[in-house]
């Protein structure tokens, strides 16, 4: 895969892991809120919270779409090193480097998400209905 190409996905994966900061944040206050019982400023920071996760989905189909105009053998390696596995070279490691690090924090997330489900809807969670 040419150095353009990996970068190009560097920048877009960079721009993901900056949005998913954005929701992770705001997840952090919701989680606050609840703690604290101010069930409607939760409840506001949740509206809240949509238009970042939604911005985070369009953000994820641009990079699906950028692969997809690669040639096979690049989209191939791409879509390898998004989703995990490890740099061949110097150019693929800072993209490699930078998936890893959304994808922690994309864990992270979502056990902040779980726990703040399972707290508010209880058996009713959306992990506990379909999980």
């Amino acid at each position: 895969m040419e150095k353009i190409e990996l970068e190009e996905l560097y920048r877009r994966k960079k721009a993901q892991t900056v949005k998913l900061i954005e929701v992770a944040d705001v997840t952090r206050q919701i989680a606050e809120c609840v703690e604290h019982g101010d069930a409607v400023a939760a409840q506001m920071l949740l509206s809240e919270r949509e238009q970042p996760v939604q911005e985070l989905r369009e953000l994820e189909e641009g990079v699906r779409g950028y692969i997809e105009e690669l040639p096979e053998e690049d989209a191939i390696r791409a879509n390898a090193l998004l989703h995990g596995e490890e740099a061949e070279t110097e150019d693929e490691k800072r993209l490699a480097d930078q998936t890893a690090q959304f994808r922690r924090l994309l864990d992270s997330v979502v056990a902040m998400d779980r726990q703040l489900s399972i707290r508010l809807g209880g058996s009713r969670s959306f992990y506990k209905k379909f999980r």
